[in-house]
């Protein structure tokens, strides 16, 4: 395991737990916002809470969906082409995927003010701006990771 191997791997590991940590505290926050409502006293902006927790937990648990090959893949056609053809493509959907990933990140912090914030309770966009940043960065990470893989797959495989 090379360093960046590491590296990467503790990115991914910090985007894991701080999106579990948001998923248990969601859990926990539409319980009660549930049991508020019901007994009469709804809680004002928990729409606005989930909608920001989702965002949080999507976009912490892409470098590790990546990173554990758990994205939806179809290879209906795919697996039947040779192997080095499989390794072509793979490179290529890394590449996509990386150019995809740099892309957002960078119209995000392109776009990144700091005086933008939702309309109810007032919470300020830039925090999760900065999140969704680091999460598609650490998907990019992951992306370019598999990348030299399936280089260094495909150069053993012609050798």
């Amino acid at each position: 395991m090379t360093i960046l191997d590491k590296i990467i791997g503790m990115i991914v590991n910090v985007n894991k737990w701080i999106s579990f940590g948001i998923l248990v505290l969601m859990m926990i926050f539409v319980g009660i916002a549930a049991l508020s409502r019901g007994l009469g006293y709804p809680i004002i902006g928990d729409v606005e809470f989930v909608q920001f927790g989702m965002v949080l937990l999507i976009v912490g648990s892409l470098a590790f969906t990546e990173d554990t090959n758990s994205h939806i893949a179809i290879g209906i056609v795919v697996d039947k082409f040779p192997k080095w053809i499989q390794t072509v493509l793979d490179i290529i959907s890394q590449m996509l995927t990386i150019g995809f990933c740099f892309v957002v990140a960078y119209v995000f912090f392109i776009k990144l003010n700091f005086v933008h914030a939702s309309t109810l309770l007032r919470i300020p966009f830039y925090p999760f701006k900065i999140l969704l940043i680091i999460g598609f960065v650490a998907w990019a990470l992951v992306a370019i990771k598999k990348l030299i893989y399936s280089i260094q797959s495909l150069k053993k495989s012609t050798v």
